[in-house]
């Protein structure tokens, strides 16, 4: 009788849940987890050996990925099917590729209930990657539900859910010529201060409208007296109408115009902006970027091409603000004075204690 039993087992005429250990086949079905619904005890900082930690698991998943390698390892074992297939699903996309490892973040880390110390570690993970190919290079972020899972022999950080991910942005080296010196016949800005020359380029063919406006409130005179209202040193100097005045929608455009953004064009030190109050509320203020050494810790997190990281490291500027303003022109000559004008001492509103400098004047000329 419990030899029949057995058999009966094993041909399947008594069903067992597909949770359960199988004891047919000599293996195991591993148990499904709902990792939705557990419940934190509480949460912590990231610590430079998490991030190190999982640096490592995510080079050696790009390493994996581009030799077309088995990534199984880096999936829980425990995860729901639905789970499981969608995570596969998006690495696969990345196999065989020229997967480059770039950054990777916990932005929360929690502990909890009902695990014992070797799992009960979660974290959200954020993970970028580039994917090269002859013509072009993306950049892709993913967020990642995580889960460290082991035991006293070893933990590691594996997958349980794709949370989101984009298409990839485009982070092909671009052509950087805004830092060149002006060539013989370009119309160059001229802009004299109480505290010297500041020589600028401008850029009509990739900033139309604000090169415009630039240049027709300056030849009647509208910057002629006006200070440096707002001076951050290793930030920006800036001017236009920042008192108060109600001018700041003053333009040739009888009111405030749209942003120019140029994916060419960056906030390098030196680099000439519209300031504003949010999208397309440019008028005359403008910003002079006077910072000479980078935040670097900063640049894994912006999408940018090589070149353009490389430049920001050598020269300098704000690469977190590319992509909000426009940016119309570049100083060539005269840094020292946009360094002297962003020195002066400022009260908790960044404005000059005493005679801001002031614009005297603003002309154009063309380089001979």
């Amino acid at each position: 009788m419990k030899k029949m039993y057995s058999k009966l087992i094993c041909t399947g005429l008594l069903v067992a849940t597909v949770t359960t250990l199988s004891a047919c086949s000599g293996g195991s079905a591993q148990k499904t987890h709902d990792y939705s619904a557990e419940v934190e005890t509480y949460q912590f900082l990231s610590r430079h050996w998490d991030e190190s930690e999982i640096k490592a698991r995510f080079e050696d998943l790009s390493s994996k990925l581009a030799k077309k390698e088995d990534v199984k390892d880096f999936i829980a074992p425990d995860v729901s099917s639905e789970n499981s297939e969608k995570i596969s699903k998006f690495l696969k996309e990345f196999e065989g590729k020229k997967v480059e490892y770039v950054y990777t973040k916990f932005p929360v880390m929690y502990r909890v209930k009902d695990a014992n110390e070797y799992n009960d570690m979660r974290g959200i993970l954020e993970f970028k990657f580039k994917v090269k190919d002859d013509k072009e290079v993306k950049e892709y972020t993913a967020m990642f539900n995580m889960a460290r899972l082991g035991d006293a022999k070893g933990m590691k950080w594996k997958i349980y859910n794709l949370m989101w991910n984009d298409k990839g942005i485009d982070v092909t080296d671009v052509k950087i010529s805004q830092l060149d010196k002006p060539k013989a016949g370009e119309e160059v800005c001229v802009m004299t201060t109480d505290a010297g020359v500041i020589k600028l380029r401008l850029f009509p063919d990739k900033a139309p409208k604000a090169v415009k406006n630039w240049i027709e409130l300056s030849k009647k005179g509208f910057y002629n007296g006006t200070p440096f209202a707002r001076v951050i040193k290793d930030f920006v100097i800036q001017g236009g109408a920042l008192d108060g005045s109600g001018n700041e929608s003053k333009s040739i455009y009888n009111g405030f115009y749209e942003d120019e953004i140029n994916k060419d064009l960056f906030n390098f030190n030196g680099a000439l902006c519209l300031g504003n109050n949010g999208p397309h509320t440019n008028g005359n203020q403008f910003y002079i970027v006077q910072n000479k050494k980078i935040d670097e810790t900063q640049q894994p997190i912006i999408s940018q091409p090589a070149n353009v990281e490389a430049k920001y490291k050598e020269v300098g500027g704000l690469p977190e603000l590319d992509g909000r303003y426009t940016v119309l022109g570049q100083v060539y000559e005269g840094m020292d004075v946009v360094e002297k004008i962003a020195s002066q001492k400022t009260d908790k509103e960044d404005a000059p204690l005493s005679n801001p400098v002031k614009i005297t004047k603003i002309e154009f000329e063309k380089v001979k």
